[in-house]
């Protein structure tokens, strides 16, 4: 019997009792689809699992999407990326760090990511936790005249184009013409209705965002700067603290993200290793109808 548990903050939800590795029904998933898409993030405690059960558990969720970033993906696994201070091919600062900035999953692809999982195999004693910000009620915290405003407008998206606060670290670099080619720019709604429950949300106003259809580059650049500094107020940030056998599933069209800086690996207490797939597209198999402009 799964149970759900509040975090302590502005959103997600603990998913208590449930063990991926087993067989479990479209009921279960329905479950977690409405209170994942209620919440904005999911975090399924205490899973023992290894990379093909995490990979096939992915799968309920969409479609896995390999990085841009080719030459750091998990070997035997193209959709799978470790994240942190440990086993990556490359642990310059530049790749550690490379999530340290407000961002949103796969924002310069035409087909954005819909969620992202991170599951937490090592944890420092210290630090490496993970910030997300509510889009949903950083739009619906817009006054009325703003909301009118922006609705409509299309923003051009390009992979590490947009403009960084002082407090935030560059993006993991593009190597290499092949992969700055295969992401060029990709144009969003600034406003995202959800796919499946139909609320709105700010899309993405961080790291990639950079202009907008039919405005001047210096206004577009003063309305962008705008609305980030707006979704980063503080009670619109949940700040994730992992844990060894946590998965944390949040929705990428309702959120933002950072990590927190961290440091090389000094010895086991500062070890920070999670296992991140990306998906796009909706869960499999489920019928979205009983969701759509629901409140819960």
């Amino acid at each position: 019997m799964i149970r759900f548990e509040s975090l302590n903050g502005c959103l997600g939800v603990a998913v208590r009792g449930l063990d991926i590795s087993a067989d479990f029904d479209d009921d279960t998933m329905r479950q977690l689809v409405s209170v994942f898409c209620d919440k904005r993030l999911i975090v399924i405690t205490d899973q023992v699992c290894d990379k093909q059960v995490y990979r096939n558990f992915a799968l309920r969720w969409g479609t896995p999407i390999p990085h841009v970033l080719d030459h750091l993906r998990m070997p035997g696994y193209p959709d799978m990326m470790a994240i942190g201070n440990m086993e990556q091919k490359d642990r310059s600062d530049a790749v550690r760090n490379g999530a340290a900035l407000w961002h949103t999953d796969q924002s310069y692809e035409a087909v954005p990511a819909s969620a992202t999982m991170l599951y937490c195999r090592k944890a420092p004693e210290v630090g490496g936790e993970t910030m997300f910000v509510d889009m949903v009620a950083a739009y619906e915290g817009l006054d009325a005249r703003m909301r009118q405003r922006i609705d409509g407008l299309m923003v051009g998206h390009l992979y590490g184009a947009g403009r960084l606060r002082e407090d935030e670290m560059g993006s993991s670099p593009l190597i290499n013409n092949d992969q700055v080619h295969r992401v060029p720019t990709a144009f969003h709604p600034l406003v995202m209705p959800h796919p499946i429950t139909g609320r709105k949300a700010l899309y993405a106003v961080a790291h990639t965002a950079y202009r907008i259809k039919a405005m001047a580059d210096r206004h577009a650049q003063l309305l962008l700067d705008e609305l980030k500094e707006h979704v980063l107020q503080k009670k619109y940030i949940y700040e994730h603290r992992h844990k060894v056998g946590d998965i944390a599933i949040y929705d990428t069209l309702a959120t933002m993200h950072s990590a927190k800086p961290i440091d090389v690996v000094a010895g086991p207490d500062t070890a920070r290793l999670l296992w991140r797939i990306s998906v796009r597209g909706r869960p499999k198999g489920l019928v979205y109808q009983d969701l759509r402009n629901q409140h819960f």
